[in-house]
């Protein structure tokens, strides 16, 4: 019965992005480690207020990324639509050359790639 639920779940999501109903959003950078440990809550903020701009005005989880959890974490946002439920995730991880941001989502307005192109414009100013 769930493998029945899962596969028609997977059914609808892939006819619907391939009709063009639900649209997707990617963008990755890099930071220092030194850069992103020290302005870590303006990082938060300007994900916030980006994520609010583009319709994700609550944050719905977060898993606060630390020198202890070797910089892993994320800001998770839900906004639920007539259509569906759009997603906005930012995820940070540890990598050779810095921390990983990596801004994604996926939405029923277009909201999320649009969130995630402005988020990342504004972190890469820092």
């Amino acid at each position: 019965m769930i493998k029945r639920v899962i596969n028609v779940f997977l059914c609808i999501f892939v006819v619907s992005l391939f009709l063009g109903c639900v649209t997707m959003g990617s963008e990755r950078l890099v930071m220092k480690e030194g850069t992103f440990a020290s302005k870590y809550s303006s990082i938060k903020k300007i994900v916030m207020e980006e994520a609010a701009n583009n319709g994700f005005s609550t944050l719905t989880s977060e898993i606060k990324p630390s020198k202890y959890n070797d910089w892993e974490g994320r800001l998770f946002f839900q906004l639920v639509t007539p259509n569906g439920t759009d997603q906005l995730f930012v995820d940070f991880k540890k990598k050779p050359e810095g921390v990983s941001v990596w801004v994604h989502g996926a939405g029923t307005r277009g909201n999320a790639n649009s969130a995630a192109k402005a988020i990342s414009a504004r972190l890469n100013k820092l």
